[in-house]
């Protein structure tokens, strides 16, 4: 009994002691905030506004529930002007993977199917025409689409070729006059392609087996005919604002012009705009964590049982650490990957670990967030879509044994996949 008094004395004399200074905030626990430049800071917080009051003031879950996309919303979008990602130029803002991190994290908070509409599906078609198209392609194409006149998809996952992207199935065929191109097959999943303007199309060319992109421009196919057509997937339980397609062609003519001339192979066509998307990625999995713990701290504190608040409880205090724990640690890994990519240091590896680890990792949090939230938990209101939206979170960009068996190619140097690259780690060209 002696003993327990002393430990007691002493924790209530560093109590004292620590109420001196100031408390950390239970949803920024590490001052994380504290790492941004003034610019970082004034850009999240811009994000933050904007969702709180444009995106939250539509109605978000009707439309979720009707499985369309909010389209109000695009016109909101314009303004911001950050669309483009780190493009140089074109219209562009130009902004760091940490700005753009930050954008996608706030705008998940309140819709992770518009954080992925906004700052993963037009950017990687952008980036496409930016790293691998000519430059009377780029002139003619990015202004439009950094100002929101044209949207964008980019076709690479297949039926039968997700996590397997160099396993393509669809099929680029020179025409003997060198006049065009006609392509063969079948894309699944892609992200707004039933409304896109511009479907950047990944293809092999079935005479020397590279990957070539195309630009295709649906209004200008030939209707009535079987060459292009896109079915919007139904169904879905996750990301159901979200408007991913199935494209169906069948001797598409592709003009010459309308080729990226500086794809010649998987790393210097799709693998280069997969870097910065695994990246947003883990950014989007930090704000949907982030929401589904903010709203269960509030919920758990006002909530209460057998005479006291459920947050009084020790097992509910046991799981708000561990999430608090985990979103710390996305936080720190996404601002170091962030600086990373920036200063042309990141690797393969240490962009699959992050998007592993952060995803696992959000995946936890919104799953512990449910469970205190009790019945309540499976509503779509707050709780209901983060629980939904992080299973497709997990999911894409690269699964989670994908990334980390990348990742472990580079501590261990050895490929447990045979079909991954087995080049050395590259960094990515800015």
């Amino acid at each position: 009994m002696e003993r327990i008094q002393i430990i007691s004395n002493h924790l209530v004399a560093g109590e004292i002691k620590q109420q001196k200074k100031a408390q950390p905030s239970a949803t920024d626990f590490f001052d994380f905030d504290g790492l941004l430049t003034e610019k970082e800071l004034a850009i999240r917080k811009k994000a933050e506004k904007f969702a709180k009051e444009e995106i939250n003031s539509l109605n978000i879950n009707e439309y979720y529930e009707r499985a369309e996309f909010p389209l109000p919303i695009i016109e909101r979008l314009k303004g911001l002007n950050w669309v483009g990602a780190n493009i140089k130029g074109y219209g562009s803002p130009e902004l760091t993977s940490m700005e753009l991190g930050l954008i996608a994290m706030e705008i998940s908070k309140s819709s992770a199917d518009i954080a992925t509409f906004y700052t993963i599906l037009l950017n990687i078609t952008m980036l496409a025409i930016y790293y691998s198209g000519s430059e009377q392609q780029k002139q003619y194409y990015l202004p439009k689409m950094t100002s929101l006149e044209k949207i964008g998809a980019f076709a690479l996952t297949e039926p039968e070729a997700g996590s397997d992207a160099a396993g393509l199935k669809c099929t680029a065929k020179q025409l003997p006059n060198g006049a065009g191109w006609i392509l063969n097959g079948e894309k699944r999943w892609i992200g707004n392609a039933p409304m896109a303007d511009i479907i950047v199309i990944w293809a092999r060319n079935i005479d020397t087996n590279k990957i070539h992109g195309f630009i295709l421009e649906p209004s200008k196919v030939a209707s009535g005919g079987d060459q292009l057509r896109i079915e919007t997937l139904q169904k879905k339980f996750a990301f159901r604002s979200v408007q991913n397609g199935h494209i169906f062609m069948k001797d598409c003519f592709i003009a010459e012009d309308q080729r990226l001339t500086n794809a010649l192979d998987f790393n210097s066509g799709p693998g280069k705009c997969l870097f910065l998307t695994r990246i947003v990625v883990g950014w989007i999995a930090l704000g949907v964590a982030s929401n589904a713990y903010e709203k269960c701290l509030q919920y758990v504190k006002q909530r209460n049982q057998f005479g006291q608040p459920l947050a009084q409880f020790q097992l509910v205090q046991e799981r708000l650490v561990k999430m608090c724990s985990n979103i710390q640690a996305i936080s720190l890994m996404c601002h170091r990957v962030s600086q990373l990519f920036d200063q042309g240091k990141l690797s393969s590896g240490q962009v699959g670990l992050l998007k592993a680890f952060s995803t696992s990792k959000a995946r936890e949090v919104v799953s512990m967030a449910r469970e205190l939230f009790g019945g309540n938990g499976i509503l779509l209101d707050d709780i209901g879509r983060n629980f939904l939206d992080m299973e497709g979170i997990y999911t894409f960009e690269g699964t989670y044994d994908v990334n980390t068996l990348i990742a472990a190619r580079e501590i261990t140097g050895l490929s447990a996949i045979s079909s991954i690259n087995h080049s050395k780690s590259q960094q990515q060209q800015k």
